[in-house]
């Protein structure tokens, strides 16, 4: 071909793309042509997603306060941070259920001139306190110790600093109701990217301290019922961990309040004070705390789907908790602003379904949920539960694995394990395990605890926030690390991975529109 051929060839070749154009764009009204955007609800869109740079800057933000108690300035501080940002993608008729609590409060590691211990004459250091516990005064509380066993009489503890011990054996019993608790358990499907530990044994400390901390963490309970009963004067209680991993440890389940102060101290510390307990030598024990009448609130939203405002309207709640000790306890609401966020790309059109957000103030209030079911959202208002047609909650994401061995607190080089709950709908299933695989989302096993696991065993507990969904009977999807290091104060910015974390909320946002477009009717 003649270059003056070959000219004339591109130049009609441009003029017929160019009358295609026109012609099309005349055929649509004059408008033009969108992208697919319906593909882009169960199949992500990269450029859509938050950065993980811009992820960091969301939990720099989050952590330069520290802990983020309900209703304290921090939490006040983060909770506007998210509004400002929810706001900036297009949500709507926010609303704040407010209502007023007792707050408890002390000063923070490593502040610890408000918790102090002697015992025989000799200080004793204290790695944090037992939260909503009481308070001393300034002269602290000088009494007799006494050792708790199972076999000690109540009667013989009132008026006594009790000395409880998390652990008084290397490792507890390997029986039904620890491996349902704190082990893992059977799954759907478990990642191939990344170890795990075998299903159903005892992890130890050297490889994980996930378990480990939270099966101590859950005899506090049995600490305050004693301490309650007993009419003591004080408690210590001391946990199965070297200083710097029990440094900041924050009380959960989190207690009424019981005004029996209480303290925890490491295992080291603590050898010389079981002797002592069990001599009955007097020990001096401080606890400076205040409380205060503290504003709170619910934080609720909805991101517009097609029909929002009229009787055709279906909503997918997202919902989490905004309160916590650790910059990644708490940061589920930072998954579910990733969340809106991506879909705030995608038009209101072409939205099938709202996204209801509902931001959770209650999980680190004395008594937690139950106690402060009646200001519950929901509870004032039922019928905003009628539109609702599918959840989505995300908690502790972006985590990294630590480990404790020979009194050395630290990280293992892998992510920390988490979970992916779903519900007993094979449809369900399949969708999360799709979404680990196309995300490649390391260390997670989906479970669904209604039915046995793929090797016919039980698939242990749905834990956080999003197993309202068996109690509301929602199709639903729900994440949340196993914790190791995150129910300490210590844990701050340089415990975050913001991949794991991009990774987290892409593979939750995809199963979001999962839920936004599929028929959700029980088959």
């Amino acid at each position: 071909m003649k270059r003056s051929e070959k000219s004339l060839f591109i130049l009609v070749a441009f003029s017929c793309l160019f009358w295609t154009a026109c012609t099309y764009q005349a055929s649509t009204g004059g408008q033009r042509a969108q992208m697919p955007y319906e593909n882009y609800l169960s199949h992500i869109n990269p450029a859509f997603m938050v950065t993980p740079d811009e992820a960091k800057r969301w939990h720099v933000v989050k952590d330069k306060e520290g802990p983020t108690y309900s209703g304290s300035p921090s939490w006040q501080s983060y909770v506007a941070f998210i509004e400002k940002k929810l706001n900036q993608y297009g949500v709507v008729d926010i609303t704040k259920n407010k209502w007023t609590y007792d707050r408890w409060f002390t000063s923070e590691w490593p502040d610890d001139s408000n918790w102090t211990l002697v015992s025989d004459g000799n200080s004793v250091k204290v790695a944090h306190y037992g939260a909503y516990s009481g308070s001393t005064g300034p002269e602290g509380v000088i009494a007799d110790l006494a050792l708790y066993t199972p076999k000690t009489p109540m009667e013989t503890l009132k008026g006594k600093i009790v000395v409880f011990m998390t652990a008084p054996h290397p490792r507890p019993p390997l029986e039904a109701e620890y491996k349902k608790w704190f082990t893992l358990n059977d799954f759907e499907y478990r990642s191939e990217i990344g170890d795990l530990p075998p299903l159903f044994t005892q992890i130890p400390p050297g490889e994980s301290v996930s378990y480990d901390v939270w099966w101590q963490l859950r005899q506090t309970i049995l600490v305050y019922r004693v301490l309650k009963k007993s009419q003591a004067a004080g408690g210590i209680v001391i946990f199965n961990m070297g200083y710097d991993r029990l440094a900041g440890l924050y009380t959960f389940p989190v207690m009424p309040f019981y005004n029996v102060p209480t303290l925890y101290v490491d295992r080291n510390a603590g050898k010389k004070l079981i002797q002592d307990a069990k001599q009955g030598k007097k020990a001096s024990l401080k606890l400076l705390a205040k409380v205060e009448p503290t504003e709170t609130y619910q934080l609720i939203g909805y991101l517009p789907g097609k029909h929002y405002g009229t009787d055709r309207d279906e909503a997918i709640l997202l919902t989490t908790h905004t309160d916590g000790p650790a910059v990644l306890q708490d940061n589920g609401a930072l998954g579910l602003l990733g969340i809106v966020a991506y879909f705030s790309r995608i038009p209101q059109a072409d939205r099938p379904r709202t996204l209801m957000l509902h931001l959770d103030n209650r999980h680190y209030m004395p008594g937690m949920e139950r106690a402060f079911a009646k200001e519950d959202y929901f509870a004032k208002n039922p019928d905003a539960k009628s539109s609702i047609v599918g959840l989505i909650a995300t908690e502790h994401l972006g985590q990294i694995e630590f480990r404790e061995a020979n009194n050395v607190y630290e990280p293992t080089g892998n992510v920390e394990p988490s979970f992916l709950w779903t519900r007993n709908d094979q449809r369900l299933i399949d969708m999360a395990i799709k979404a680990v695989k196309q995300h490649q989302w390391p260390r997670v096993l989906v479970q669904c605890v209604e039915r046995p696991g793929s090797h016919g065993g039980p698939q242990g507990v749905w834990y956080g926030m999003g197993k309202i969904a068996l109690d509301w009977d929602l199709p639903a999807f729900a994440t949340m690390g196993t914790q190791g290091a995150y129910w300490s104060t210590t844990a701050r910015i340089d415990t975050f991975n913001k991949d794991q974390f991009v990774t987290q909320v892409a593979a939750m946002a995809q199963l979001t529109g999962e839920l936004m477009k599929a028929d959700l009717k029980k088959k």
